[in-house]
This record gives C-alpha cells, sequence and structure tokens, in this order.
C-alpha cells in the first residue's frame, strides 16, 4: 500500500461513526491525531473524504467507496496474517472470538486449556450483543446462539444445546412459593429479558401468560438475568449451568421444550486454519462436559 494504513484505518473509523470524538474514543487517539490522518489521506488522494459541519462528518462519494472497500481489505489482511502464522508446525498468534457476554465466561476453562497447550497462541475476547461481521477483520470466530447464520460466506457447527428452566432462589421460594401451574405465573414476580430477546420463542411462551405489572426486573444480559433470580428478585429462565453455579432451584412447572442452540461461526475463507478447528474441539469438548 503506497500510503499509511494508519491514515486509512482513521478515515474509516470515522467514515462508520459519523463523528470524529467516537472514532477518536474506539481508536484510543487524540482529535489532532485523527485529523492529521485524515488531512494527510486526502491530500495524498487528491479528493475529499467528508464534507465537515456541525452535526458530524457527511461521507462524500469518495467517503462511500472507503467505507465500502476498507473492511475488505482488513478481511484480506486478517486472512494473510492466519495464513502466515498457520503455516508453522507450532500454533500461534490471536484469535478473536466474539459471543454474547453471558457465554464468554463460560469459555475461560477451554481458553485456559488451549492455550496450556499451544503456549503461543493468544486469545482476544469481544464480549457484546452486536452482531459483528465476518468478513470485516475484526474477528476470527463468532459463538452465537439462536438461529444458525444462513450464508454462503461463512460455515456453521454446532456447538452446544443449552437447557432453559424456570428457576427461583431459596428464599424466594420460602416466601412466596412456586408457581405449580400456568394459571399462577401471576401470582409472582418476574425477571425477563428486554428488548430484541423477549422475540426469542422461549420467552415469548412465557411472556404470554405473565402480565406487566408482574415484571419486576428486566436485563439486557442473561447472567445479570439469574444473579437477579439468585437475589430473590422473582421467577425467570436461566441456563442450567447458571442455575447450578447460583444454587437456583426449578420450579415444580415448567415450560417444555426449551433450550437454545448455540453455533460456531466463522468465515469460509478460514475453513483451513488448524488454530479454529483446534479451538472449536476445545470449546465443544468443554461446553459437553459441564453439561454432564
Amino acid at each position: 500500500m503506497k500510503h499509511n494504513w494508519d491514515n486509512y484505518r482513521s478515515a474509516f473509523e470515522v467514515a462508520k461513526a459519523g463523528s470524529l470524538s467516537q472514532a477518536a474514543k474506539h481508536l484510543g487517539m487524540s482529535h489532532s491525531t485523527l485529523l492529521r490522518h485524515i488531512d494527510k489521506l486526502e491530500q495524498y488522494l487528491r479528493t475529499k473524504l467528508f464534507i465537515r459541519h456541525q452535526r458530524g462528518y457527511q461521507l462524500t462519494e469518495a467517503g462511500r467507496i472507503l467505507l465500502e472497500e476498507v473492511p475488505k481489505i482488513q478481511h484480506a489482511f486478517s486472512n494473510l496474517e492466519s495464513r502466515i502464522q498457520d503455516s508453522s508446525d507450532e500454533l500461534q498468534g490471536e484469535i478473536i472470538v466474539t459471543t454474547v457476554p453471558s457465554y464468554a465466561m463460560r469459555m475461560h476453562k477451554a481458553f485456559r486449556a488451549l492455550m496450556t497447550a499451544h503456549p503461543k497462541l493468544k486469545i482476544t475476547m469481544l464480549a457484546t450483543d452486536e452482531v459483528i461481521p465476518l468478513d470485516s477483520g475484526k474477528v476470527h470466530v463468532a459463538v452465537r446462539p439462536g438461529k444458525p447464520v444462513n450464508s454462503s460466506d461463512v460455515i456453521v457447527k454446532p456447538l452446544s444445546e443449552v437447557k432453559m428452566k424456570l428457576y427461583a432462589s431459596t428464599e424466594y421460594a420460602a416466601q412466596y412459593g412456586m408457581p405449580e401451574h400456568v394459571e399462577q405465573f401471576n401470582l409472582f414476580h418476574w425477571v425477563i429479558p428486554t428488548g430484541f430477546k423477549r422475540n426469542i420463542p422461549m420467552f415469548k411462551s412465557l411472556l404470554d401468560h405473565v402480565d406487566a405489572d408482574n415484571v419486576v426486573y428486566q436485563s439486557n444480559h442473561f447472567s445479570d438475568m439469574a444473579g437477579a433470580i439468585a437475589e430473590g428478585m422473582g421467577i425467570g429462565m436461566a441456563a442450567e449451568n447458571l442455575a447450578k453455579e447460583k444454587g437456583l432451584i426449578e420450579t415444580p412447572y415448567q415450560i417444555n421444550g426449551q433450550s437454545e442452540p448455540l453455533w460456531f461461526i466463522y468465515h469460509r475463507d478460514l475453513r483451513n486454519q488448524k488454530k479454529v478447528f483446534i479451538l472449536y474441539d476445545y470449546l465443544k469438548a468443554s461446553f459437553e462436559s459441564s453439561s454432564l
């Protein structure tokens, strides 16, 4: 590349965020450095990438091309780096994994075993509810619950099936009892998810029988919901492993057939990389052992 890649990266972050301050925060860079990178790139390219105004940075046609093309370059660089590292007899380099926050902590055991066996491997975790595109070059692997991704650009492998049940704390059950059939649901307090997570089938079937007045705590993270149930705020749905960790007890009435599949997803360009396959093997073994 004829010009400094940092200048392209800085311009791309501003194009994506539409804001100098947000891009500077994401890159850990001062406003003046970011502006200097953009000015240098525009001078080199002899074209304007942005129209600056009080509300932010509006993209020119050239800026829109930059926003579209840079992710492809990032992905190509990431793939090149991984292929070079993978050519060694000894596994090395970085594996960047993204998953929802409630599953990130469940992977620590597998990560530790993997890095003990392969000391030159490093793990970076991006725990977020945001779906990070695998063609962006920012991550190598995504571990996602719910419906499998339907795309010819990615490879999807089953990782685990997490059973979800209704739970309460011992203290809550002693004070209020627990529901023995669905008609009793509105006699109790409930802990439920917020936003789009309410559309997950297992929660939709629950909310069909719970009035809004009886919902006392809402959260966007399942691990936080399990913590709220453990503190006796109400009854709620949690994964079996979290319930076991927090000493929760099952309610007599359960909504049948509730489970959450977990998928291991990576871009097809990584299909021949040893470190991706080995990470899958370690995660699968870890999840299977924790469900026994």
